[in-house]
């Protein structure tokens, strides 16, 4: 126990939330594709280009001007009312179609690696009745929203080395961010009358001291959802109904996982 929780006379606790060591829109869109119902993300480059002026050569007058190119998605999936089928799903042709004009717009000579977008946010919808079994839901169709947000100390060194491949620090210029889950929400109940259906519910560690978290739904999710090389359960000590940090002393020191009791006695873990 630490020197709060001691002065606090109040126990601590971990709550381990589901997250990503990514924010590669590579990464997400490769790992979830159409399942993504919203997405949105952003990059940028910036090309200088530097010309002696001619007339003026011998007086070394340099002309610099400098051109910076931008791709954003702000995506949300569209359903056409007489079909089960979305319009515009993030289907391999439509995938592959974004990686063209993601390298024609953002690849620059000094980079080594493909250029990629910075995601914000992304929600995908989901289907596992392993999911429904740990909550009260009558269905088995989540919507599982993600927010990205800088990973902490404890967490950083992981996530470098999880997209170390991807240059995205070295050479891209991102932050070095975590998707962090913030809710989880039952399909139907979003178009019904019936209650809110939502059996996780967070605003990331600066903004919500009480997350509304359920453990072997956090568990599951890690374990059957979350793409094997970025997911992680992520444990928090809880004080006082204060977040404090990322809780280090439970975090695997190699690969970030977090042993957590799924509720059925069985001992389940991010890969």
């Amino acid at each position: 126990m630490n020197a709060t929780s001691e002065a606090t006379g109040t126990a601590k606790r971990t709550i381990a939330i589901p997250a990503l060591k990514t924010n590669s829109a590579r990464a997400i869109l490769d790992a979830f594709g159409d399942s993504i119902i919203q997405l949105n993300a952003r990059g940028s480059v910036v090309t200088p280009n530097e010309d002696l002026l001619d007339e003026l050569r011998e007086y070394g007058v340099l002309r610099e001007q400098e051109t910076k190119q931008k791709l954003d998605i702000d995506y949300t999936q569209l359903q056409d009312s007489n079909s089960s089928e979305p319009d515009n799903p993030w289907d391999e042709a439509a995938i592959d179609t974004l990686y063209e004009h993601l390298n024609a717009i953002l690849d620059a000579e000094s980079q080594s690696v493909e250029p990629d977008l910075a995601v914000n946010s992304f929600t995908i919808r989901v289907t596992d009745e392993t999911l429904q079994a740990v909550t009260p839901a009558r269905t088995d169709e989540f919507d599982l929203r993600f927010e990205a947000a800088p990973a902490e100390e404890a967490i950083r060194e992981q996530t470098r080395r999880a997209n170390a491949d991807r240059g995205l620090y070295t050479e891209l210029g991102f932050n070095v961010t975590n998707l962090n889950l913030h809710s989880v929400i039952e399909t139907a109940t979003k178009y019904t009358e019936q209650s809110d259906g939502q059996y996780l519910s967070w605003n990331g560690p600066k903004d919500d001291t009480r997350p509304n978290v359920n453990p072997q739904l956090s568990v599951r999710i890690n374990d059957r959802i979350l793409p094997d090389q970025y997911g992680l359960l992520k444990p928090y000590h809880v004080v006082a109904d204060e977040v404090i940090d990322v809780a280090d002393d439970a975090l695997d020191d190699e690969t970030g996982q977090s042993e957590t009791d799924d509720g059925d006695g069985n001992s389940e873990s991010d890969s």
